[in-house]
């Protein structure tokens, strides 16, 4: 009896010991499945319109923050994303032809004094009571001039394409390095390319 007595205890034992580093692996992987989700930035809605001899890009998006860069902002880290249209002609042969690039950056910050979201713009700064509102005016892109009707060659066609992403070069410095190697920080579009109709 005394051998069955002390297997049941190691027994005993071992399935305690079992338990307790499931638990473990459980609280250790919670924070994981929490940051889990993927931040992404969608294309809603994108034209080119001709205004006088230019041409204006408006655009809606949709920002899909995750919880690390929520929690990022609304302790103080200003994140700004990078806006990136290129204008090429295609060759049958051989690489595209770059014809315009442009870039506009947009910044998201929180000023807690205020309790404001601040987003600044091209030196144009507007501020919202909440995230909501900020993350909505972060996702609208309204006349924004990507390149003049000059460049473009009569009868030949174009291609367009357009790419939202986090800047992560514009991050403070003690981030960038973390920024760099985790997941969380990735946030960025699916490279979206059109053949707008441009009516030369």
């Amino acid at each position: 009896m005394c051998w069955l007595s002390t297997a049941l205890g190691l027994s005993l034992k071992a399935k305690s010991l079992f338990t307790q580093r499931r638990a473990l692996l459980l609280f250790l992987l919670l924070p994981m499945a929490v940051h889990a989700t993927p931040a992404q930035i969608n294309v809603k809605n994108i034209e080119l319109v001709a205004v006088e001899d230019k041409f204006h890009l408006n655009m809606d998006l949709d920002f899909q923050f995750n919880t690390a860069l929520e929690d990022a902002l609304n302790k103080g880290v200003p994140l700004t994303f990078l806006y990136e249209f290129q204008l090429s002609q295609p060759r049958k042969y051989w690489f595209d032809e770059e014809v315009v690039t442009h870039t506009q950056r947009v910044t998201i910050s929180y000023h807690a004094l205020s309790r404001q979201y601040l987003i600044n713009r091209q030196q144009h700064q507007q501020s919202f009571a909440n995230f909501a509102q900020a993350k909505e005016a972060l996702s609208k892109i309204k006349d924004w001039m990507v390149f003049d009707k000059s460049v473009l060659k009569k009868g030949e066609q174009y291609q367009a394409a357009l790419r939202v992403r986090l800047d992560q070069a514009r991050l403070p410095k003690a981030l960038q390095a973390e920024a760099a190697s985790s997941e969380d920080w990735a946030m960025y579009s699916e490279r979206m390319r059109w053949v707008p109709s441009l009516n030369l």
